[in-house]
Formats: C-alpha cells, sequence, structure tokens
C-alpha cells in the first residue's frame, strides 16, 4: 500500500468502514452463539439421544475441510464484501428454516445445519481478507486485536444469554432472533463504502484445481508464511487436545472420577476453566490492541505461543481448581496475543488477488489438525493420562514457537 493512500486512511475507529465491520460482527457474533446452542437443544430435544446431539456438532465441523480451499477461490474471484453480505443473508434464511424443518424430518435438520457452517466457512476467511482493503498496514494489528476482544466478549456473553433466552422462549423465537442478528451484520456491510481493490494485472481465472494449486504454492514458496502455517497447524494439533483434557482435568482435580453426584461440581469446574480462558483471552486482546503500535508481529507470534505451551505444561502441576482457574487465564491471555499476531501477518504478506486461497488453505490445514487433535486427546486420555498430555501438547505447541525465531522473515517482522 503506497503512502498516500495510507495518509489518507482515517484513524481506525473514526474509519467507517472498520466501525461497521467491527458492530455488524458483533452482533452476528452473538447470533453465532444463540445457533450453537439452539441447534443442539433442538436436536437433543427432538431425539433425546446423546450420540445424534454430538453428531450436530461434529457436522458443524465438516465443511472447513471440505470446502475450505474452495471457498478461497470464490473469495479471491469475487468481491470479498459481497461474498460476506451474500452469506448473512443466506444464513437468515437457513436460520428461519431449521425450526420449520425440524416439524418435518430431523435429517434435513442436519442438511441445514451443514450448510449453515458451509457459509461461516465462507464468511471467515472472507473477512479475514477483507480487514487489509479498510484499515492501514499498520492498523491491522490493532484491528484484528479489537475484533478478538469483540468476539470472546460475545461467547461470554452470547452464550450466557443464549442459555438464558431457551430456557424463556421457544426454540423458534431463538432462531428467530439468530436471523435478526444477521440482518444487522447485512445491513451494517451493506453501508459500508467498500471497493474491491483495483490489481495491477487482471488475469482470466484459471481452473480451479490451478487456483487450489496457487494458494499452496504461495505458502510454499515464502519462507516466513510457510514457517508461520506450519506453526498455526502446530498450535491447532496442541491445543485441540486440550479440549477434551479441561474437562478430564476438571473431574481428576476433584480425586474421585466424577463419580455419583461429583460429576455436577465436576462439569462446573470444567465451565470455571473455560470462562478463565475466555477472561484470559479478552485480557490479552486488549492488551495487544493497547500495544499494538510498539509491537512486533514476529515476536508477539513466538512469545504468545512460547508461553501457551508454557502454561499447558504447567496445568499438569496444578492440584486445585483456584490454581489451574489461574494458569487457564495465562493462557488465554498469551494465546490471543499470538493467533491475534500470527493472522496479522498473514495479512501483510499475502497479496490480495490470492489473500482468500492462502486462508482456505490455512484454515483446511488448521482445522483438520484441530480435528485429529480433539480425537486424539479424548481417546488417550484414559490410557496416557490427563497430566502427560497436557505436557506433551504444551510442547507440540511451544517448541515449534521457539524454532520460528530461526525464521529471520517471521520473527522480524
Amino acid at each position: 500500500m503506497d503512502s498516500v493512500e495510507t495518509a489518507r486512511r482515517p484513524a481506525l475507529w473514526a474509519n467507517r468502514n472498520f466501525a461497521l465491520l467491527w458492530a455488524g460482527q458483533f452482533v452476528s457474533q452473538v447470533g453465532d452463539r444463540f445457533y450453537m446452542l439452539a441447534f443442539p437443544w433442538l436436536v437433543y430435544g427432538a431425539t433425546d439421544s446423546a450420540l445424534s446431539t454430538g453428531i450436530a456438532f461434529a457436522i458443524y465441523t465438516l465443511p472447513y475441510l471440505a470446502f475450505g480451499m474452495f471457498a478461497g477461490i470464490i473469495i479471491d474471484r469475487f468481491d470479498k464484501r459481497s461474498v460476506m453480505l451474500a452469506a448473512e443473508i443466506a444464513r437468515i434464511g437457513v436460520v428461519l428454516l431449521v425450526p420449520v424443518a425440524a416439524d418435518y424430518a430431523l435429517w434435513s435438520v442436519f442438511a441445514l445445519s451443514f450448510v449453515m457452517a458451509s457459509l461461516t466457512v465462507l464468511f471467515d476467511p472472507a473477512k479475514l481478507s477483507l480487514l487489509p482493503d479498510i484499515v492501514t498496514e499498520g492498523q491491522l494489528l490493532r484491528a484484528n486485536s479489537l475484533l478478538a476482544s469483540a468476539e470472546t466478549l460475545t461467547e461470554v456473553l452470547g452464550y450466557a444469554g443464549a442459555g438464558f433466552l431457551l430456557a424463556a422462549v421457544s426454540t423458534t423465537t431463538a432462531f428467530r432472533i439468530d436471523a435478526g442478528t444477521f440482518l444487522v451484520s447485512a445491513i451494517t456491510l451493506a453501508l459500508m463504502s467498500y471497493a474491491r481493490p483495483v490489481r495491477a494485472t487482471e488475469r482470466a481465472a484459471h481452473s480451479f484445481t490451478r487456483e487450489l494449486r496457487e494458494g499452496f504454492v504461495t505458502i510454499r514458496r515464502h519462507k516466513g508464511l510457510l514457517a508461520n502455517t506450519l506453526l498455526a497447524v502446530a498450535i491447532a494439533l496442541g491445543l485441540g487436545a486440550t479440549l477434551p483434557l479441561t474437562f478430564f482435568l476438571a473431574v481428576d482435580v476433584l480425586g474421585d472420577g466424577g463419580e455419583g453426584g461429583i460429576l455436577d461440581l465436576a462439569i462446573a469446574q470444567f465451565g470455571i476453566f473455560e470462562a478463565a480462558i475466555a477472561i484470559g483471552y479478552l485480557t490479552g486482546s486488549l492488551i495487544v490492541a493497547g500495544l499494538a503500535r510498539r509491537l512486533p508481529v514476529g515476536r508477539a507470534i513466538i512469545a504468545g505461543f512460547a508461553l501457551t505451551g508454557a502454561g499447558m505444561a504447567a496445568v499438569a502441576t496444578a492440584g486445585q481448581v483456584w490454581v489451574a482457574a489461574v494458569i487457564f487465564a495465562f493462557i488465554g491471555a498469551a494465546n490471543a496475543a499470538g493467533l491475534i499476531a500470527i493472522d496479522t501477518y498473514v495479512q501483510q504478506v499475502v497479496p490480495e488477488h490470492i489473500r482468500g486461497r492462502v486462508w482456505g488453505s490455512r484454515f483446511m490445514l488448521t482445522q483438520g489438525a484441530y480435528a485429529v487433535s480433539v480425537i486424539a486427546g479424548g481417546a488417550l486420555a484414559g490410557s496416557v493420562g490427563v497430566q502427560p498430555l497436557f505436557v506433551v501438547a504444551g510442547l507440540v505447541v511451544a517448541v515449534p514457537a521457539l524454532l520460528a525465531f530461526l525464521v529471520p522473515s517471521l520473527r522480524d517482522a
């Protein structure tokens, strides 16, 4: 981006496009939390089956693996804001159809959930690709931090609000409210004064196969981007396992394996741990936003994930709930710094014309690694032990982060 264009960009909160994006995403993500609770609640109410409810959660992850790269091609071929707007409008229709479909056949509800997740797969990389077009490079780290802060806040408030709402009103009403949040997001996107950047050379669209390959080729040829992507995969492998491990830790901390009435207390402790992570992440994202002008992106990546891994290993030594909660809050804060910085680096180094395909490729790789890790963490917890697995997961995150220090183009960013 040249200096003349940079000079024309307003300060971040005075930037109308960013303010609209932030506000719309805050409301839309509240809707996401509603959906993620209302949908399994609907399935469980219809089937009274834990297996069916688990399948409902699993279905939501499949499109990341199936369509991640294809979504990137669509984002690169078309106007990114228009892609996001179309996805939000489509999500409104899907959400309104879910309670109607539930009255006819449960399989149609699962199908709609798959469509909903596919639209999210299209929306998320488009948002990450759009941000460098509406803020300056120097504002990217702070902009990502503020978006991450809003997302974490919606997790804390949105899930709690959705739980109370589902207890107070029908699932149909909850889905209608959910649709309203996506409508607000669509309106904010429509109000943005955004035009697709003029590319130096407009090339004719190639075959899907060639365009898919170009995303991976771009990652492979840039040493810093390759190191960044490999680190992102390692992080997904390490963090994924902590989802089931954190629950088992909550049970083990009690010393009774969750037997009898103790299980209710163990679940409450699991909630405490998850809340601590969210509070830590929110705190970390706000700190990064405040230090954005003075914080080197590369060093933030390395330090953030090295400390995240160290915290994960330290959890294994926690013998009391409050100690574990404090460590989990530390992990959340360190993880926020690393994740915000790692995304900012990609936005800084990847050219606009291929940004969508790079993000799509990364989503596919990281989500696949995360899914494998979640399954492995749950499967190995009983035989290997929760504490040793936390140490291993921490090393999986921390060691690649420290090795990234040997890549100058990433370290010095």
